[in-house]
């Protein structure tokens, strides 16, 4: 069974199926001017959402990250490295793309349900 979260027209916010949660791109709420304000914003959101649909950041499988300049992956990930816990790095890509005027990251990720 899949079990569809926020569904709108285009898509879910979220899909959880078997015990996996796949979360839609999520930005930063604000725009904030810098990487690392985004970055900060988004990952703290992340930890709100992954609460919600029963897991945590120590639960995290996979990671896509979308960056608008590669230049600026080192500053995202000076903040992705402190948000994570030691030894739980999911397994991750990062690319660069176009986003929406203002935004600098993108990210989705899969978890593990934990409170299944």
């Amino acid at each position: 069974m899949i079990q569809r979260i926020d569904t709108g027209k285009t898509m879910s916010r979220a899909t959880v199926h078997n015990g996996v949660i796949y979360f839609g791109g999520h930005v930063a709420a604000g725009k904030q001017p810098t990487m690392t304000e985004q970055a900060k914003a988004l990952l703290s959101r992340y930890e709100e959402l992954l609460a919600m649909n029963g897991s945590d950041k120590d639960h995290i499988i996979f990671a896509s990250i979308y960056v608008t300049n590669m230049a600026l992956k080192d500053e995202f990930n000076a903040v992705w490295n402190e948000w994570l816990n030691p030894g739980c790095a999911p397994a991750r890509v990062c690319v660069e793309v176009g986003l929406a005027e203002g935004y600098l990251v993108e990210v989705t990720l899969v978890a593990e349900k934990i409170d299944a």
